[in-house]
């Protein structure tokens, strides 16, 4: 194998987990609860404790499990204990745990980026844990949205939100209670949130049974019309490449179809027979089949390349099981996820990489590592 080549597609591999670990953001989403508790992230601009600016969603919480409690620096109550107790379970996960702490405070008009700093040292937090104040309107649809905003920040509750928005698990524990219970919570919501225990076995039989419970054959309908059943049409033996946009992008969709339209006519009659390409909207209020087939027909897609919208719910089941679901889409990803679900094997890599790049990563994908 090519030693450049070689390089760029161990780069690109993600994992040989059977499925979907593609990303840490993609996960499993459990069949529904109606006693769930549903949380919709909002994407707004909030300040850190090192006055940076950093998005709600985009940056800290999409694709990862997150444990966030609401607080306030001049508080003589129950936040300094509370932050002692996620102080404990930040150094029982260790350094190199992928859970994400977020504490976001209950009073801006006091809380700077300093006084949060001066409030946060003391609980030495690591470089996941994130103190967050900003605008007024925007921390306050925060602790709305997140169920952590009081009128009286006085009389707030000891409320910890344990969660992953990618599996679609939350949890709400009690922030001065044991460190133990906090750690089973976030247990729980990983568990949630990693490939199904099924997904090992070896046999296609096996593969192709959990990749299908896995993926789902939710209905998706593409920029013709037609309706697919988004495993068994469009997934199962063959190979994919899979990326998000939106027609009405300002930014990297146009660019970024253009040159996957040079990917696709580099992997030549594949496309079509043993290869899928697929573009997924990440805006299914405003991207109708004609509007997907008017914005392909610019750029020369050819068959075997789907270009899918449909219900907003099951679009939106879709992209979070590949880890691509936004609440903005001005923020969505331009990573592109080339798999087999036969084998198992997925990767990414930068949709804009170099065309003749991911064109090897295609045909390379199952080679012995």
């Amino acid at each position: 194998m090519n030693a450049p080549l070689q390089a760029l597609l161990l780069l690109l591999i993600s994992s040989t987990c059977p499925a979907l670990a593609l990303a840490q953001g993609t996960a499993r989403v459990p069949a529904p609860d109606p006693q769930a508790l549903r949380i919709q992230v909002p994407d707004v601009p909030l300040v850190n404790q090192h006055g940076q600016q950093v998005r709600l969603w985009s940056d800290l919480v999409r694709g990862q499990t997150v444990a966030i409690n609401f607080i306030f620096t001049r508080c003589k109550t129950i936040c300094s204990p509370m932050t002692a107790t996620l102080a404990r379970v930040q150094k029982e996960l260790g350094p190199d745990s992928p859970v994400r702490f977020i504490s976001i405070t209950l009073d801006v008009a006091n809380d700077t980026p300093e006084r949060l700093a001066h409030f946060a040292e003391p609980f030495a937090p690591g470089p996941h844990w994130s103190f967050l104040t900003g605008e007024p309107a925007l921390v306050k649809e925060a602790l709305v949205a997140l169920g952590g905003y009081t009128p009286d920040k006085e009389a707030h509750r000891p409320l910890v939100l344990v969660g992953n928005a990618t599996a679609d698990k939350w949890l709400r524990v009690d922030g001065l209670g044991s460190a133990s219970s906090l750690l089973e919570a976030i247990r729980e919501v990983r568990a949630a949130s990693a490939p199904p225990a099924e997904l090992t076995p070896t046999s296609p039989s096996a593969q192709d049974a959990a990749a299908a419970r896995y993926f789902t054959n939710t209905e998706l309908v593409d920029q013709h019309g037609k309706t697919h059943r988004f495993y068994e049409d469009l997934i199962r033996g063959r190979k994919v490449l899979i990326n998000f946009a939106f027609t009405a992008c300002k930014g990297v969709c146009s660019p970024m179809t253009k040159h996957l339209a040079e990917v696709q006519k580099a992997l030549g009659g594949r496309v079509g027979k043993d290869t899928t390409m697929i573009t997924l909207s990440v805006d299914p209020a405003n991207d109708t089949p004609a509007t997907l087939a008017h914005f392909t027909q610019k750029f020369g897609v050819g068959p075997g390349w789907y270009f899918l919208t449909g219900a907003p719910e099951n679009i939106s089941l879709v992209l979070k099981k590949l880890g691509g679901y936004t609440d903005d889409p001005n923020t969505h990803s331009s990573t592109l996820l080339i798999g087999d679900a036969t084998t198992g094997m997925w990767v990414k890599a930068p949709a804009m990489s170099n065309t003749s790049n991911l064109v090897y990563a295609v045909e390379h994908l199952n080679d012995p590592r």
